[in-house]
Order: C-alpha cells, then structure tokens, then sequence
C-alpha cells in the first residue's frame, strides 16, 4: 500500500511522521487474520510534489512501487488518481478528495466528506454565507477552491474566495473583503491550524482580532480539523498560553473535529510506546 502525502515539502505534514503511522498500521494488519484475509501487507511511503503539476506527473510512478494507494492529500490530484486506479484496477483510498467522485470506480472515502460535515454545521446553525481564506500554498489554494465549489452546489453562498499569507498586511486586505462582502458569517480558513503550528493562521486570527472582528459577528472555522481528531480534551495549547492576542481571537473560533470517545489520541500512543509498537521517543505533542 502506498501512503502518499507532501511529506518532503511541507515541514506540517512531515510531523506526521507517515513511516511510523504506516508501520504500526500494517503490524496490526497482519497479526488480526479476520482483517488481513490471509495476505501479507505492507506500506510505503511515497512522496507528493507540493505543486499540483507535479504531483500529477507523480502519480503515473505509483503503479510501480504499491498495490493499492492511500493519498493524495492535493484535492486537485483526485480526479487524475482516480481515475489512473480505476484503470490499473487498484483502490485509491482518499479522505482529501472533494466534490463528485462518480465514475472513480475504486474510490473509497474513509471518512464522512469533510465539506458535507461543514454544510452540516452550517444549516443548523442557519450561517448561509461563507467566505473561504487559504493559505497560498497549492495544496491549501485547491481545497479552498474546490470547498467553495462543492457549498455553492449545495446551495450556500460563497461571496469571497482568497488566498492569505504570513505577512500582515495579506491577512489585512482578505479581512476586509469578508467585511465588505454582503452577509457574510462564516470565515473557513483552509490552511494549517495555528494549534499545530500555522503561520498563515496565525497572523489572519491576529489581525482579526486588531479589526475588531472576533467580538462574535463572524465565526471563523478551520478546516484542517475537520479530517482528523484534533486533541481537545485537557489538552493545553502553548501557542494559545503565550500569546494573549491569539487566546483572545481563538473565541471567536468554531473547531469541528472527528471525536474519538474510546482513547484519546494521547492515550493510543501511549498504549503503542508500552506494547513496544513505536518508537520511546515519539513525542505526542510534536506529531
């Protein structure tokens, strides 16, 4: 199985650490003979180009190394992969691909799709109009670009649809337009979450707080949150500890995360350190 992701070129997503996840996962594959069906499997790790060009000429390598493919994390790539692993007759196991997946025959999402969760919050909560900020990066530019598609076909309006970086007065100009948009409630920020170490995030949330818009009229959302268990449970934040500007503008953020009511991310990782699974020095706040 390969695990594709920009681990090479995003320094965030590196500290996932792919070649650990993915070894304590086909461990546990192969020693449950109701789940492995009698096979021996095995996982690697392959590298996504953090450019949407690149990383499509990278998938036409994939056939070669893996049997089936869990990626790409670039929404952007989907459709490309998708259809390549319908042709090799090999499954594409993706939690990042957005909008319409009809016609990739071996596609299989894990996971519910993140954007029909958010749409989910967003009519209970009657929030109708939505701007969407990424982060410039090519990976981040393509699923704020394809969220806004798949909320405007769900019937939401989404009035702004930008990009924002780490300098201030980027952050400043994406801020306004949300204020000069009509009706806007909602701010979906497509980018790292600043609880993990996001820059962009980070100086959008400040900013935020200088213009005065954190007081409640708009609601800002990350989206990163939404395709993993983002730890909340007596779980402290030193970026939010040691800036009061930041803790002060995080009120006015709305985390939609998957729960995992069982075991805490902390306590799964401590079970695995104890059952000799991972590596002693894997550091649960690091990863």
């Amino acid at each position: 199985v390969g695990v594709m992701g920009p681990w090479t070129c995003d320094p965030l997503l590196a500290r996932a650490l792919p070649e650990v996840a993915s070894r304590l996962a086909v461990t546990r594959l192969n020693r449950d003979p109701t789940l492995n069906a009698g096979y021996w499997w095995d996982a690697v790790v392959l590298a996504e180009a953090c450019h949407t060009p690149q990383a499509v000429t990278g998938l036409l390598d994939a056939e070669r190394y893996a049997t089936g493919l869990v990626g790409p994390l670039n929404p952007a790539t989907c459709g490309a992969a998708g259809l390549l692993t319908a042709a090799w007759n090999k499954p594409l196991v993706s939690w990042a691909c957005l909008g319409d997946a009809e016609g990739l025959d071996t596609l299989v999402t894990p996971m519910p799709e993140p954007a029909g969760v958010l749409h989910s919050v967003l009519r209970f909560f009657r929030w109708a109009h939505v701007a969407v900020l990424s982060a410039p990066q090519d990976l981040w530019r393509e699923v704020g670009q394809g969220l806004a598609q798949d909320l405007r076909a769900r019937g939401l309006p989404v009035t702004v649809v930008t990009t924002v970086g780490t300098e201030e007065e980027e952050a400043r100009e994406a801020l306004r337009r949300v204020q000069r948009a009509d009706g806007v409630r909602v701010v979906v920020m497509c980018m790292h979450s600043v609880l993990l170490g996001g820059e962009e995030q980070r100086v959008l949330l400040e900013k935020a707080e200088d213009m005065g818009m954190t007081d409640g009229t708009y609601v800002f959302i990350p989206y990163d949150a939404l395709t993993f268990p983002l730890p909340y449970h007596r779980v402290p934040y030193p970026v939010l500890a040691n800036n009061t500007k930041l803790r002060l503008a995080y009120d006015a953020v709305l985390t939609v995360t998957i729960d995992s009511p069982a075991v805490t991310f902390q306590e799964a990782l401590q079970q695995a350190k104890e059952a000799y699974e991972i590596p002693a020095y894997v550091d649960p706040p690091q990863v």
